[in-house]
């Protein structure tokens, strides 16, 4: 591993292969020859001023062109997936339990018909379908749902699966009841992050 030391032209390397703590101060002048090094299988790898520029260059270029490659559009663009995220709060654990039985034959649904793991008949356009309960109240439930996009994935296909249809009504019996506050908010994924 190389490191520049803090005299102007000192290069500092590490060449002890037992100890990489000891450490060898190198003088060399930057402007005849850059030396750097790396430490392999016992060889010493030097490379000169322009082979350096030009290693660090294309190294650069690379990642620009891989970065842009994946989308010519800024990160806050609204072109990724649709994001919806469900919140509800049960009076008990009996409701949870009761809305976790209901909500199970949607999941399946959604795997079977909508996923892109789904059948061949498959129209691959819920990316992501997640129940999860919350680590610190067990009566706080969150449904995490990715769509292709919003008109088709979302409004088209999804509020259209007949399980999913029966599940809303039931829900929404237990909405009205006050069994369960439901909150929700929705998103437009940017290019940032992975999921």
């Amino acid at each position: 591993t190389s490191n520049t030391a803090a005299g102007k032209n000192a290069v500092m390397f590490t060449f002890h292969k037992h100890n990489p703590r000891k450490r060898i101060d190198l003088e060399s002048s930057f402007k005849t020859t850059l030396l750097t090094s790396e430490r392999i299988m016992g060889r010493v790898i030097v490379l000169t001023a322009t082979k350096l520029a030009l290693l660090i260059t294309s190294s650069v270029l690379m990642g620009y062109f891989i970065g842009n490659s994946k989308s010519n559009t800024p990160a806050s663009n609204s072109d990724g997936a649709f994001v919806l995220l469900v919140n509800m709060k049960f009076n008990s654990l009996d409701l949870r339990d009761k809305f976790l039985k209901l909500i199970e034959p949607v999941c399946k649904d959604v795997i079977a018909n909508e996923s892109p793991v789904g059948s061949r008949g498959s129209t691959k356009t819920t990316l992501s379908y997640q129940v999860a309960i919350s680590d610190k109240n067990p009566l706080m439930v969150v449904v995490m749902e990715r769509y292709s996009d919003k008109d088709n994935g979302y409004l088209t296909v999804h509020r259209s699966g007949s399980e999913f249809l029966k599940f809303r009504e039931i829900l929404k019996g237990m909405q009205e009841k006050g069994e369960v506050e439901i909150s929700g908010e929705s998103y437009s994924e940017t290019r940032l992050g992975f999921v």
